[in-house]
């Protein structure tokens, strides 16, 4: 009698915990994360500066990192141009002592004073799973004496295989004749400018006004996760596919030099899109969904009787 009350209690205890996995599973959201693939910037950049005699000086880095607290887990990709040749900072620099005051090392201080360029494309890091409007390009001078010019006619966007010029988002832009060439984006020593793109093909005019209409956007992350296959959050595999890739021409200079001494960098921004759902945080309900989940099911089950799917039965012609 013990042996039977005690085999209910447990089919019961079962059959709460697979309703409320169930039901988890059915509040679960898609997450998205946008990469940047930064080995493959930083590698690609550095061997241009090493095949011009004016930019070997210059270091290539690109790397993830958090402007919040230190505790958090790296969100941002940046990508950085060092200029090693330059001066190191006096340790009796006021902005070296105040950096100390927050616990850095001379190494972390020096490095995070060191004169560079920083070039960040947005969206990165954790997205809604909305529309990407535009690309907007941060670039944060550092230097004293360098100024960085965006070529944008010779920038490209690339999807699906199909690369497509970009077209910079000015206020004039409504009634601009976009074959002419574009005037480069310009971030003089010390400047901090946010440029926002899209591309060419996304532009239509208005039959009326004769004024081009807000263009479409880049790319709808809602209708790739609708299209994408589910995320199982109890399997290892990451589901991880190529979103764009922007290959954004660059040049650099001294001041006073003319421009025949630019130093011309084609930067290479390949960005994936990661898709993802939490798991529940209680283990048995975790084991549950790996089990006996909606989306495991697809996968067949000895004990559910399912069959994977696609799977013929045994004998099947």
């Amino acid at each position: 009698m013990n042996a039977l009350l005690l085999t209910v209690y447990f089919l019961v205890v079962f059959y709460v915990l697979y309703q409320m996995a169930l039901s988890l599973e059915d509040q679960q959201e898609e997450k998205v994360f946008i990469h940047l693939d930064e080995a493959f910037a930083q590698a690609q950049t550095q061997m241009q500066l090493s095949s011009q005699p004016g930019a070997r000086a210059i270091d290539a880095r690109a790397e993830s990192v958090n402007f919040g607290s230190a505790d958090k887990p790296p969100e941002f990709s940046v990508f950085a141009l060092l200029f090693g040749s330059e001066q190191p900072v006096p340790v009796g620099s006021p902005k070296v002592a105040e950096l100390r005051s927050l616990g850095m090392s001379n190494e972390e201080i020096q490095e995070t004073l060191k004169t560079k360029i920083l070039i960040r494309v947005l969206p990165v890091g954790k997205h809604t799973a909305e529309e990407i409007r535009f690309l907007s390009i941060e670039v944060i001078n550092k230097t004293a004496d360098r100024q960085l010019y965006l070529d944008w006619d010779r920038s490209s966007l690339s999807m699906y295989g199909q690369g497509n010029r970009i077209i910079r988002s000015t206020a004039s832009l409504a009634s601009r004749d976009l074959s002419q060439p574009q005037i480069f984006g310009l971030v003089n020593p010390g400047q901090s400018i946010r440029f926002d793109v899209n591309i060419e093909r996304n532009y239509a005019r208005d039959p009326e006004t004769g004024l081009l209409k807000q263009p479409l956007p880049i790319a709808n992350i809602k209708a790739i996760v609708a299209k994408s296959q589910l995320t199982d959050p109890t399997k290892e595999e990451k589901n991880i596919q190529n979103l764009y890739g922007l290959d954004l021409m660059v040049r650099l200079k001294k001041t006073s030099e003319p421009d025949s001494q630019m130093v011309n960098l084609l930067m290479p921004f390949a960005f994936t899109l990661e898709i993802k759902v939490d798991e529940p945080a209680f283990p048995p309900l975790r084991w549950l969904l790996r089990n006996f989940g909606r989306r495991s099911r697809s996968q067949g089950s000895w004990l559910l009787g399912t069959r994977k799917a696609g799977a013929k039965k045994a004998g099947a012609k």
